[in-house]
């Protein structure tokens, strides 16, 4: 089973200029926990629920914060549609991160969570009659 055949097509994504309040509303309006951040249309970024938490919670925190100050930068996992997705559930157990975005020719095309996993391991149980 391939990455391409489990991952979310349909990106929702934020820009990295807008600010944390913003991604917020994003991510309770459309039920996501975490958001690919673009800038000028390429991956620079991924900001989880946790990333604003820590914004907005500690004294002084500012709703206005730009994403890019508060998104995982430094190390972006990423997966490519061709990858097993035995390969990409490795790669994020490894890292202890709960999403890759996924990456052909530098483009965001999808992303493979945590949840597409489980339910990849629940479909192959079923079949299997486990």
């Amino acid at each position: 089973m391939k990455v391409k055949d489990k991952m979310v097509r349909d990106v929702v994504t934020i820009n990295a200029g807008a600010s944390v309040k913003d991604a917020l509303t994003l991510m309770q309006k459309k039920g996501l926990r975490r958001l690919p951040v673009l800038e000028n249309g390429q991956l620079v970024g991924v900001i989880v629920e946790h990333d604003i938490e820590k914004v907005l919670t500690r004294p002084g925190g500012y709703p206005e914060t730009p994403v890019s100050w508060a998104m995982s930068y430094k190390y972006i996992f990423t997966a490519s549609p061709e990858d097993d997705i035995k390969t990409a559930a490795r790669l994020m157990l490894d890292k202890k991160i709960s999403c890759l975005p996924v990456l052909e020719d530098g483009r965001l095309v999808g992303i493979i969570t945590e949840t597409d996993l489980l339910k990849a391991f629940v479909e192959l149980c079923t079949a299997h009659g486990v």
